[in-house]
């Protein structure tokens, strides 16, 4: 994986508050964002920008894995969102009940907006007061962020694609506290493993979710 290591490399100078100022923005966009592509775009740079500050916790070689891991969720994630629209839009017809959108919004825009400036606040809160053991001050801030916008994101949505995109939000937040604790080899390979389960999960999910109104409306004709 030498060519992960290169972008880890050329990009260190971004391991510290730039980094986690970066996934402040893309864990919000995951979270208020309605548009799945802006959605996944943001999923993506969030595991590079997490795999940077991986690099301040655990050996290159380690952190290079947890950046491999990324780069293969998003485009199993990309074939399933693309699978959900390409088949809705083939059986769309004007007449009869339309099929909702996708993803639909359990909320409306202002209210997750509302969601994630309170975030901002509990984690302004959170970070001074509490900070976590064995990582550096800002890394502990993304911990915060990571996890408490993937709760809100899961909160706030009733669709698998987006609640799984909350979910692998909250679970990074997690592995980076982790990582301060524990930088064996052997943890390291459960935790890609266990990302990229629920990554099938959840595209699996997706389709069923995205598709299964198509299905039924066919078979009702």
């Amino acid at each position: 994986m030498p060519i992960f290591a290169e972008i880890l490399e050329k990009l260190s100078f971004l391991a510290g508050v730039p980094a986690v100022a970066g996934l402040a923005l893309t864990a919000s966009l995951i979270v208020v964002s309605g548009n799945w592509r802006l959605s996944l775009l943001a999923l993506l740079a969030q595991y590079i920008l997490a795999g940077l500050l991986f690099t301040r916790l655990l050996p290159l070689q380690l952190a290079q894995i947890k950046l491999y891991v990324g780069v293969l969720i998003c485009p199993m994630l990309y074939w399933a969102a693309r699978r959900v629209e390409w088949t809705r839009k083939r059986h769309r017809q004007p007449e009869g009940s339309p099929l909702p959108p996708w993803p639909a919004l359990a909320m409306g825009l202002p209210f997750r907006v509302l969601g994630m400036v309170l975030i901002g606040l509990a984690v302004y809160a959170l970070g001074p007061s509490y900070p976590l053991p064995q990582v550096p001050w800002e890394i502990g801030l993304a911990c915060y962020w990571l996890g408490l916008s993937g709760l809100l994101g899961l909160i706030l949505t009733d669709e698998p694609f987006q609640a799984g995109l909350a979910l692998l939000t909250f679970v990074t937040g997690c592995e980076l506290f982790y990582a301060g604790l524990e930088s064996s080899l052997l943890a390291t390979g459960f935790l890609a493993i266990g990302n990229l389960l629920l990554a099938v999960v959840v595209a699996y999910l997706t389709v069923a979710r995205g598709v299964g109104p198509v299905v039924v409306r066919e078979a009702g004709k």
